[in-house]
């Protein structure tokens, strides 16, 4: 060993042995309310105090300052921003606007659904004492576009970003990730949760089920903003840069009224924390796009911002000092996280690290937390793996719970533990009890006593959150267990919600393209089926000129375009090729196709029939209240 080797090889023992400033944080009452001592460290966006909400809902100070905070809440109203501009605000959680142009109105936004839509068009013509003839729809992103037939006057332009469709599609269409993204979406927002009482959603940071499933007059945009570019263009008359905004969306974009010195974005300023994360899952969210797009909207210097999630903002001070606090407040976020990956953090333990000055926090985390955001940052930066080598190659999780448990004196032990962690209460035992819960239920499922635990201690912690994403989980999860989350009179749960909005219908399949049905079929082989299988066709689809290659090799379907017809050729109409996606095609044993079937795994669907039989049966009661 050379002596370099040497200085370097005793640098690095000496700083092993040395102590750690940055080390996995212990006890500490980070969180805790004034005048109080939590033994343990939580989250400050869980607060020990309560409050009632005007619906009666049992949470916390900050969750009832939300609707004031994002400019939402009752009642519905058409507010003046400026000559020729309104805010048309409360009717869920995002607000649309309107701009009069030299040539007609734009509307940026159209709502959560067609009712609400047309409501709002109703209420702005009763502001301005007139018809408005609408020349363009702006859409900020593909949220908030399901009213766009309310707006949609005759020859009326749709602008929306050009992958707007395809991630619209992706969450809500014919998608295998449709029916998970939408229960999670369901138990975040709270859709099924009671109107009023202490499990009500306290603001409109949730929403009910209307939204979920009421009607949508979604057409796609006929003009597209390119991906990644700032253009300027002139609609309606009305001059208009825009710009890239990506935040909760990879196709949110930003307009710059020039003439009104206006931003119109979506979520870049919003009534609370940007949400790196959100537990209803989704494509990572990358804070340093986020904070680049935002360069282009401080760069304007404007007079008046309107943000979709966010109230009205007047003054270039003032829109200054808003735009810099969210910026700056996700910039904190990510180079925080950064700085602890740094020092040899995990995710978990970087979260317990990070601290967030009270100006940027306050009472503006009602919507996400700020520990979520720092364990995406994580796992967005270095993946899943903290550094446990356990991690490498763990027991499953069943084997793990059942050693675990027999290790802490059996199941009778554990769920006394969590019997008397309940009892004594506060935020620390109420965690405790989910934890010793979940090991009892993964140990039995069925353990009714765990399953009452969870469920009171699931709910002492909704009603102690101010974050809404958390809320909705937590209560989701009580209101389940309980048999008190309900559709049409019967419990639902939320494993039978996604299979609900998981199962696209023959209708739906019929109506959607050749490509969307064969990328859910993609996703439905079950390589154990389908292993040392190969086989190969063409398929042609009623009304699409294109020729579809299908092989089946090595677990996989492949799909790709094909020149002519193989030896093995299918022509399909429409309802037939949704037939095969569902399993209800009429079978051959000779048939290629239902060779295929057959290494098709269905299991998360509801049988053929059953949702269009479900959703008859709302229509015939309008029976959303539990």
């Amino acid at each position: 060993m050379n002596s370099r080797t040497l200085q370097i090889a005793c640098a690095v023992a000496t700083l092993a042995i040395g102590p750690c400033s940055l080390g996995h944080a212990q006890s500490s009452s980070a969180g805790a309310p004034a005048g109080q001592t939590e033994s343990s460290w939580h989250s400050p966006s869980l607060r020990s105090e309560t409050v009632v909400a005007p619906n009666g809902a049992i949470t916390t100070r900050a969750a009832v300052l939300a609707n004031e905070k994002w400019g939402i809440g009752a009642p519905k109203r058409v507010e003046q921003v400026t000559e020729g501009v309104y805010a048309m605000r409360g009717w869920g959680l995002g607000s649309s606007f309107a701009i009069e142009a030299p040539r007609g109105w734009i509307i940026v936004d159209t709502g959560d659904y067609t009712q609400a839509a047309a409501e709002m068009r109703a209420m702005l013509e009763q502001t301005l004492g007139r018809k408005v003839k609408v020349a363009a729809i702006l859409l900020t992103h593909w949220h908030y576009a399901n009213g766009t037939g309310a707006w949609l006057d005759k020859g009326a332009e749709v602008w929306g970003h050009e992958h707007l469709d395809r991630n619209r599609n992706t969450s809500s269409g014919i998608s295998v990730l449709s029916g998970i993204y939408q229960a999670r979406a369901a138990a975040q927002f709270g859709v099924f949760h009671p109107r009023s009482g202490p499990d009500a959603f306290p603001n409109q940071l949730g929403f009910p089920p209307e939204k979920l499933l009421a009607g949508s007059s979604y057409q796609p945009p006929t003009r597209l903003f390119p991906d990644g570019r700032v253009v300027d263009l002139v609609i309606a008359g009305e001059p208009v840069q825009v710009a890239p905004a990506r935040s909760d969306t990879g196709d949110s974009v930003g307009f710059y009224f020039s003439r009104k010195r206006m931003v119109v974005i979506n979520f870049m300023v919003p009534g609370g924390i940007f949400n790196v994360y959100t537990l209803r899952g989704g494509p990572y969210r990358n804070p340093s796009i986020f904070i680049q797009d935002a360069r282009w909207m401080e760069s304007k210097n404007a007079e008046f911002l309107l943000d979709v999630h966010g109230p009205t903002v007047k003054g270039e001070d003032a829109v200054r000092d808003a735009v810099q606090r969210s910026v700056d407040g996700v910039q904190l976020i990510h180079d925080q996280t950064l700085r602890l990956i740094s020092h040899g953090l995990d995710g978990r333990q970087a979260a317990e690290q990070v601290y967030m000055p009270g100006n940027l926090r306050g009472d503006r985390e009602n919507y996400g937390q700020v520990e979520s955001h720092v364990r995406q940052v994580y796992n967005g930066t270095l993946g899943w793996f903290g550094g446990d080598i356990y991690d490498i190659n763990p027991l499953s999780e069943s084997e793990e719970a059942a050693r675990t448990v027999q290790m802490m004196g059996g199941q009778a032990a554990v769920r006394q533990a969590a019997t008397s962690a309940n009892a004594q209460g506060g935020l620390a035992n109420w965690r405790w009890t989910l934890r010793l819960t979940t090991l009892l239920l993964d140990v039995d499922a069925n353990d009714a006593e765990a399953r009452k635990l969870r469920a009171a201690a699931a709910r002492q912690l909704g009603q102690r959150t101010s974050s809404a994403n958390a809320r909705g989980f937590y209560l989701t999860e009580a209101l389940q267990i309980e048999g008190a989350m309900q559709v049409m009179g019967q419990p639902v749960t939320l494993d039978a919600i996604r299979r609900f909005l998981g199962t696209p219908t023959a209708q739906a399949l019929a109506a959607a393209s050749v490509d969307e049905n064969l990328q859910f079929v993609r996703y439905l082989v079950d390589p154990r089926k389908a292993e040392g299988l190969r086989q190969a066709f063409t398929l042609a689809v009623e009304g699409d000129p294109r020729l579809r290659r299908l092989e089946l090799r090595n677990g996989v379907l492949v799909i790709s375009d094909a020149a002519a017809a193989a030896p093995t050729h299918f022509q399909l109409t429409r309802q037939g090729l949704a037939a095969f996606v569902l399993g209800t095609r009429a079978s051959s044993a000779a048939d290629a196709l239902t060779q295929l079937d057959r290494v098709l795994d269905r299991s998360h669907l509801m049988p053929p029939g059953a949702v269009e039989s479900v959703m008859k049966g709302m229509k015939a009661t309008a029976d959303f209240e539990h």
